[in-house]
């Protein structure tokens, strides 16, 4: 079993000394990330419930019950289970006269 040590920036100074054993693994600095092109943009919490709230009836036929459209690319938990709302959100389904429309 190995031993993992962690050391704050300011302390990397007196690593100097340290075995050959020990190697200093960089961390990204807080912060976010940019997703590679082509992907498409997360989309935050306010503005995907705006969404879901604007589009909470058919446009076609105003029936009520209206599905959103999601990619398979949800998050998944420890479990295995897919995180609702992390999916990204590409359209909608009207489940009276199967309209679809886009996001």
């Amino acid at each position: 079993m190995s031993r993992l040590s962690v050391f704050w920036p300011d302390e990397t100074d007196s690593l100097l000394a340290a075995t050959e054993e020990s190697m200093i693994l960089p961390f990204p600095k807080r912060g976010r990330t940019e997703l590679p092109k082509g992907a498409p943009k997360e989309m935050d919490v306010v503005t995907r419930a705006r969404l879901l709230f604007s589009n909470r009836k058919c446009p076609d036929c105003g029936y009520p019950v209206v599905e959103p459209v999601e990619l398979p690319d949800s998050t998944v938990n420890l479990s295995g289970l897919a995180i609702p709302g992390t999916a990204t959100l590409i359209g909608f389904r009207c489940c009276g006269c199967d309209s679809e429309w886009s996001v």
